[in-house]
């Protein structure tokens, strides 16, 4: 481990060079000291030094970037990497605090974050697009709730609501198509590309959310819980 005085009065260069040489052995699986990449991650958000969060931007960025083309969903939303790459990035600074850092003791703890980032980015746009694209015949078939009925809305404004309604879902196929039409708003043909090993295609998608959809509607329980007569 690297003397702390020695590593506070280091020029941000320097200390951005040892913790890129950390963080390639880091990846390759090699044996690593984080001290110099914990020390430019502690500049950059305790110290809100600029010069350290420009090295680490010019460090990681590639890496991000990497992530993101991995990531299961990015196929799965009109963004073009390097945008959410810098989300992902920008997500990271105002979320990765100081408290947050004060109770890391790694570089993989970090990177662990930043991933976690990527992940979020990705989640939110695919959410908002499926809001967007969501078409008239596939809101007729996912939804089918009557007017005097439930909305989607009702299903998860309380925790109380939705554990209730987990309770009444009668097996893996129910609770992944309501999690993902509600809870991450995916539509039917973003459910059936996310979740291969569950559904085996469109129309059994349609099935199942027409039975569980009525089914949770009739039930006296819900109804009850709703206030609804």
């Amino acid at each position: 481990m690297s003397d702390e005085n020695e590593l506070q009065s280091m020029p941000v260069d320097d200390l951005a060079q040892k913790c890129a040489q950390e963080t390639q052995s880091y990846f390759h699986k090699r044996s690593n000291d984080s001290s110099y990449c914990l020390e430019l991650f502690r500049r950059a958000i305790i110290r809100r030094d600029n010069d350290a969060w420009g090295a680490i931007y010019i460090q990681y960025q590639p890496q991000v970037e990497r992530w993101v083309y991995r990531h299961t969903s990015f196929s799965l939303i009109n963004q073009d990497a390097q945008d959410v790459t810098m989300q992902a990035l920008e997500r990271f600074l105002k979320y990765f605090t100081a408290e947050k850092f004060s109770k890391t003791e790694s570089l993989a703890a970090i990177l662990n974050y930043l991933q976690t980032c990527v992940n979020g980015v990705i989640l939110d746009c695919r959410r908002k697009m499926s809001q967007a694209q969501f078409d008239q015949r596939e809101e007729s078939e996912e939804r089918k709730i009557p007017d005097k009925g439930p909305s989607v809305e009702d299903f998860i404004e309380s925790e109380e609501l939705w554990e209730l309604v987990k309770s009444k879902l009668k097996d893996k196929k129910e609770y992944t198509l309501v999690y993902a039409t509600i809870i991450l708003g995916l539509s039917s043909r973003q459910v059936l590309a996310e979740y291969p090993d569950v559904f085996h295609d469109i129309s059994e998608i349609y099935r199942c959310s027409a039975n569980v959809w009525a089914r949770l509607q009739r039930d006296p329980e819900i109804r009850k819980f709703l206030k609804l007569k």
